[in-house]
């Protein structure tokens, strides 16, 4: 078990010296580490021994405390002021806050002030000997979804794993496994440009299992901003050869503890650095996307979809998406706004990653739109084609019916490559209008939809119209009108014209008598010189099979 320095000297203020770090006692190769508390009013100056790497603070927890820090190179002269970030994985803990670690890059000492008064405040030394990994090889770009990227194991960061041992020698956080559900992404909240990533992880490593007493580290993944992905929490011995899994032998993902609340069965993929005010670098952002595709494509998960997630040790439930970012699931601002803000690229990149590479099928509906009358039917083709050797039978489904009409798939299961002919009636309620359809394919746990629209036309109908809407003539001469049927939905009958509202001493004549709409007819109307003056409102009367309607116009005598 590492031990932990609590010196009494470091008790003493800042002028008193700094003290040494106490390193491993189990293995003593990769960390050594110490702690000064103090009770913080105002101010207070820490000296950092010689050889820290990483301080964090941690504090007993005060609402709306902000603490803030400044580091200095030759101990009197201190750079500018900055604020502690969370350490976004212990939003859980109860009583105490944890800041993020901070890189002291020879650093001699630093200044920390908080806006309230804490009675304890604790800073954490680290002092890193661990390897310094050089450059990633480059990766293949072009690597098949299904296939996992390269993963630097434990061993490889250099991993002090008597860390997660107690004094007897028993494990402090027995691995336990889940089915993988979900992919919740993070980040550090550590510098950007990290000198030394693997220096960073083995302190972030110390800081979790040791300081926050979990035993190891809180993320299942890390990936620096070159594009190296790094095994976090521990999961099992794997062979010689073999790449680690973060799985037992059954595919099951370990639980680690990156997210309170959602660790068992989601697997914590954390970037390194600060995302707040800028992006990933697109190495990282590479590489986290073949992990997660490979994660996704291994699990059949959707990397668009948004499922209902259930903790397999509390039955809890929540629905997000399946690609999440830690505040999608805690009141945290990780992974950093302007990352977060990219997510919804990431998901997409996945998805044509998966698609890529992994046997699948297509829908498409021909035509994109058909009509029908209120009781009548329309048709449509549903074909079914196959890519990357897909041969699956796929069920369909339809949603997005209007009330009264339904729907008959024939065959309702096709074998890909195939058709399906889909035929929608109405009833005679069935409101007009234009309603989009849903077509659904499912097989197995892959669902891919298309869209077609149906027209509802309205009830065979016809309106009049007529034209001009006025005439002004002197008495014993003629004018004309033209009166207008024009169809609505499928109306094609024949209209008979009549006319009302003449004055004494007039006579009408429609040519020709009756129309079939659409179509028009001209009302010739003849006065006497005995005709009285005056205006009057002619109304004309188009009667149907079933319908009746009028138009009127006015006609003035002079």
């Amino acid at each position: 078990m590492v031990l932990r320095a609590l010196l009494l000297a470091l008790l003493l203020p800042a002028a008193a010296g700094a003290a040494a770090l106490a390193p491993s006692a189990a293995s003593g190769t990769t960390t050594g580490a110490a702690e000064i508390s103090v009770s913080l009013r105002g101010t207070h100056t820490f000296r950092l021994a010689a050889g820290t790497t990483h301080i964090a603070f941690h504090w007993r927890s005060r609402p709306g405390a902000r603490v803030r820090y400044s580091l200095s190179r030759d101990g009197s002269h201190f750079e500018r002021v900055r604020l502690v970030q969370p350490d976004e994985v212990a939003e859980g803990r109860r009583g105490e806050t944890y800041g993020a670690l901070i890189i002291a890059g020879g650093a001699r000492a630093v200044r920390v002030e908080s806006n309230r008064a804490l009675p304890r405040l604790t800073m954490l030394q680290l002092a890193d000997r661990g390897p310094t990994l050089g450059q990633p090889s480059r990766v293949r770009l072009t690597a098949a979804a299904s296939q996992q990227p390269t993963v630097t194991p434990r061993s490889g960061w250099g991993a002090d794993e008597p860390l997660r041992f107690d004094a007897s020698g028993k494990e402090s956080w027995p691995p336990a496994f889940y089915p993988v559900q979900k992919v919740i992404v993070h980040h550090t909240a550590t510098q950007n440009n990290d000198p030394d990533p693997a220096a960073t992880i083995r302190s972030i490593y110390y800081y979790h299992a040791i300081t926050q007493a979990w035993g190891d580290i809180g993320y299942n993944f890390l990936i620096d901003e070159s594009g190296r992905i790094y095994e976090g929490r521990y999961s099992r011995q794997y062979a010689p050869g073999e790449s680690p899994t973060g799985q037992d032998l059954n595919g099951n993902g370990v639980t680690a503890a990156h997210a309170y609340g959602y660790n068992s069965g989601t697997v914590g993929i954390a970037l390194l650095g600060t995302l707040t005010n800028r992006d990933a670098t697109p190495a990282a952002r590479g590489a986290l996307e073949r992990l997660i595709a490979w994660i996704d494509s291994t699990h059949g998960i959707d990397p668009q979809g948004a499922s209902l997630y259930t903790n397999p040790v509390n039955g809890a439930q929540a629905t997000f998406a399946n690609i999440a970012g830690h505040r999608d699931v805690a009141a945290t601002e990780c992974p950093g706004g302007t990352f977060y803000a990219t997510l919804p690229t990431i998901r997409s990149d996945v998805a044509s990653l998966i698609a890529s590479t992994a046997p699948d099928f297509a829908l498409a509906v021909s035509p994109s739109s058909a009509s029908a009358d209120p009781g009548g039917s329309a048709s449509y083709s549903v074909s079914v084609s196959a890519t990357n050797g897909f041969s699956g039978s796929v069920a369909l489904t339809i949603a997005g019916l209007p009330s009264g009409a339904s729907a008959t798939i024939t065959p309702s299961t096709v074998s890909a490559p195939g058709s399906s002919q889909l035929v929608v009636s109405t009833s005679t309620s069935t409101p007009a209008g234009s309603y989009p359809l849903t077509i659904s394919g499912t097989s197995g746990s892959t669902t891919h939809t298309t869209s077609a629209t149906l027209v509802v036309n309205p009830p065979p109908d016809f309106s009049l119209g007529i034209s001009p809407s006025s005439r002004s003539i002197k008495r014993g001469s003629s004018t004309t009108y033209t009166v207008s049927a024009s169809s609505q939905g499928s109306f094609s009958g024949s209209v008979s014209l009549s006319v009302s509202g003449l004055p004494n001493g007039a006579s009408a004549s429609f040519t020709p008598t009756s129309v079939v709409a659409p179509g028009s007819a001209t009302l010739k109307i003849t006065t006497s010189n005995s005709a009285p003056r005056g205006t009057f409102v002619l109304t004309v009367t188009g009667t149907g099979a079933t319908t009746i309607h009028r138009a009127t116009a006015t006609l003035t005598l002079r």
